[in-house]
């Protein structure tokens, strides 16, 4: 599935984490900057990482012009000037739907896709949208398990749904507040 379409530090909020843009040392790890939202002038960097991770991968022009719609949203992860992991989502009326969240390769099992994840489901919930969607492929374990960890719940089957393998696409939706805030 490809695109269509907004922080941790030297001071930890309440709750353990860090306030929005700041940078924190993960341990064992290089700095990274919690969460913050994307523009269309990290669309290089969007491209950049996207390639990285998908064989039909979106180029700079292509997020440039999705993030230029006023419900598209896209957030980030750094690693100094890295991005390091990115979502991409169409917020419309009171529903999101999940366009793609990628993590570079080499920092996979870091949970940064979760860490990701689970900002943008509470921003969803504190701006009222009452359930989420996505596709997801159904081979895919990592991202069924990172959405199945944050509330959603699988309820259909798009069946040979990506053109470069013929393979299924699960169908998954979230209520609003089931799982935002899960382990991340």
């Amino acid at each position: 599935m490809q695109p269509d379409a907004a922080s941790l530090a030297s001071g930890e909020q309440a709750g353990g984490r860090a306030a929005p843009g700041e940078p924190t040392q993960q341990a064992g790890g290089p700095r990274i900057v919690a969460p913050e939202a994307l523009g269309v002038a990290d669309a290089v960097a969007l491209a950049a990482l996207e390639g990285a991770c998908f064989p039909d991968a979106w180029d700079a022009s292509a997020f440039a012009a999705a993030l230029a719609r006023p419900h598209v949203r896209a957030y980030g992860i750094r690693d100094g000037d890295h991005l390091a992991a990115y979502g991409v989502f169409h917020f419309l009326g009171d529903e999101f739907e999940v366009i793609n969240i990628a993590v570079d390769p080499a920092r996979r099992g870091q949970r940064l896709g979760s860490r990701l994840f689970g900002h943008v489901l509470q921003q969803a919930d504190k701006a009222g949208m009452l359930q989420g969607h996505l596709e997801v492929r159904a081979g895919n374990e990592p991202a069924k398990r990172l959405y199945l960890r944050h509330g959603f719940a699988v309820v259909g089957v798009r069946k040979r749904y990506y053109p470069d393998t013929g393979e299924d696409a699960l169908v998954m939706r979230r209520t609003a507040g089931q799982g935002a805030s899960a382990n991340i």
